[in-house]
């Protein structure tokens, strides 16, 4: 069976909880493994069938392949690294362009869907300097905002990369598909983690969005409700450890009241894309603590995710036994890498 079909697979079984497959991958292998060590992992909704049978796919696969669609696991050399880095990280993504794009320094960009003349001219703006100056601009496909965005780093030239809250055999909103075809023809790349078949539920955007916040270096808020999506993205990027900034706005626009509590916050402000430039030194920051990233860091590092580590998820990542475990994080403790935690250990900052 190849590679591929191994990992529509999964990804079909496992959909629509991603986050669950891409905590097995840490310990199976999608290739060598037998695809039946998988279905112990599955939630009650999984679809074991597809594991014992998984040829009842091939028709999908063929469809999407003949598309230019193909699925890259977690622990694939292709597989973003920074989005590895995630506790919650997708097991599989399907991509559609170039997947080199996903491992490119990223700027998510986000905003409201009735976004204002303002707000749109803003995105497509900032999209079109920050691309220009070599960043990949990452968004979600959506109407406003994000359409913004990603038109704008077409036009500097440049590359946008979009990521879908539905299966890889639809494009949502359906009136952006000459978009997604020209982010891809442009270099860029179209992705999700869910299956063909997942239709744009609501609860699938709060899961597309930590996608989109942990590809990146850090994310920009152009416009915003109160309560929106975008705050929630923003949420999950500080919660990610990447920056936030965020464009001030008219008092009398409301979709400038989510960016202003941002700010509030302790968003970074964002006037001029030379406000983003500054950051260099916290993305950097983003770099030098990647686990995915940094090979030249001391190999236990390299299982270490962000948040809390604890000790069991340690010796299962590292396949090391509990004392040789608890003698190298205590001389990774004493060196500074690592510092102790409420149910294990973090990397230190």
């Amino acid at each position: 069976m190849d590679g591929q079909l191994r990992r529509l697979a999964l990804s079909a079984a496992f959909s629509p909880d991603s986050a669950r497959l891409g905590r097995a991958l840490r310990e199976l292998n999608p290739d060598r493994d037998d695809l039946l060590r998988f279905v112990p992992r599955l939630s009650a909704a999984g679809q074991a069938r597809l594991l014992r049978d998984p040829r009842v796919l091939m028709p999908v696969r063929d469809s999407l392949a003949a598309h230019g669609w193909r699925w890259l696991a977690l622990g694939d050399t292709d597989y973003p690294p920074l989005l590895a880095d995630l506790d919650d990280a997708p097991g599989v993504l399907a991509v559609r362009g170039d997947p080199a794009v996903l491992s490119a320094p990223q700027l998510a960009m986000v905003g409201a869907r009735h976004a204002s003349a303002d707000g749109l001219d803003n995105a497509h703006r900032f999209a079109r300097a920050l691309a220009g100056a070599g960043f990949t601009i990452t968004s979600g496909l959506a109407l406003g905002v994000d359409g913004a965005a990603h038109r704008g780093a077409l036009a500097a030239p440049g590359r946008t990369l979009a990521v879908l809250g539905c299966g890889p055999d639809r494009i949502y909103p359906a009136r952006h598909g000459a978009l997604a075809e020209a982010i891809v023809e442009g270099g860029g790349a179209v992705i999700t983690e869910f299956a063909p078949g997942d239709g744009p539920l609501a609860r699938h955007f709060p899961m597309r969005n930590r996608v989109i916040s942990g590809l990146s270096l850090a994310t920009i808020v152009v416009e915003a409700a109160p309560r929106s999506g975008s705050l929630i993205t923003a949420r999950t990027a500080a919660e990610q450890g990447r920056e936030v900034f965020a464009v001030p706005g008219s008092l009398h626009n409301p979709f400038s009241k989510g960016c202003h509590r941002l700010l509030r916050d302790g968003a970074n402000w964002l006037e001029s894309v030379e406000d983003v430039l500054q950051a260099f030194g916290d993305f950097r920051r983003v770099i030098d603590d990647s686990p995915a990233l940094n090979t030249d860091r001391p190999a236990l590092l390299r299982h270490f995710t962000s948040g809390v580590n604890d000790l069991d998820a340690l010796c299962r990542r590292s396949g090391l036994g509990m004392a040789e475990l608890a003698d190298r994080l205590a001389e990774l403790e004493l060196e500074g890498h690592v510092k102790r935690a409420r149910g294990g250990y973090v990397i230190h900052r």
